[in-house]
């Protein structure tokens, strides 16, 4: 596949059918081949082993650079020792580009305005936007240069991109939405997510 998005360390949720119910579970890719994926196994989900043995049907949901890949496949090599294998059909690829891992982190957010510059605090973070929290009243798809400083002792991430103001949010918050961004600075946001992930996992 000619530039294949899918890439080792990425992560995976596989969804599968558990008796009357779906279940999802989060993997991570160990190694991406042609047309099949060793992912991790999560040693706390034992428990559903059973429901995917070789053969099974399942439903790969991929967190690529360029947003969800969801892919329909098969359990190739069932759980076991903390791996397995799904294989795939190369044909059945589709690509959700506006959707993104997101995950809470706060940092620093600057929005630059003729008024002068916002100093915001970020909520949470993602490929495709941000939640972050302010005292100042900004209008609703308003567009701003901003910079991100994702972590310290490195050069703030430029962003350009429009606030939105979503009625389930609380009165000090909105979102960012990314118009303008260096693919390289959003792969950068997207690898923070899944550190950030990786480590909240660690603690259950």
């Amino acid at each position: 596949m000619a530039n294949n998005p899918i890439k080792r360390g990425l992560k995976v949720q596989i969804e599968f059918e558990t008796g009357s119910r779906k279940s999802r579970i989060d993997c991570y890719i160990i190694n991406p081949d042609f047309d099949r994926l060793t992912l991790s196994f999560p040693e706390s989900k034992k428990e559903f082993i059973p429901y995917l043995i070789e053969g099974t049907e399942i439903k790969a949901f991929i967190y690529t650079f360029s947003g969800i890949m969801i892919i329909d496949s098969i359990v190739f090599d069932a759980p076991f020792d903390g791996k397995f294998v799904i294989e795939f059909n190369e044909d059945q690829q589709v690509i959700q580009r506006r959707k993104y891992l997101r995950q809470p982190y706060m940092t620093d957010l600057y929005l630059e305005s003729p008024d002068g510059n916002i100093r915001t605090m970020t909520i949470d973070i993602g490929g495709g936007g941000i939640r972050f929290s302010t005292d100042k009243v900004i209008s609703n798809m308003q567009e701003f240069k901003s910079q991100l400083r994702l972590n310290a002792y490195e050069p703030m991430i430029k962003i350009i991109g429009f606030v939105q103001k979503k009625h389930f949010y609380k009165d000090d918050e909105y979102l960012f939405e990314f118009t303008q961004i260096a693919e390289s600075d959003r792969n950068k946001i997207i690898q923070k997510c899944i550190q950030l992930e990786r480590e909240q996992n660690k603690k259950y």
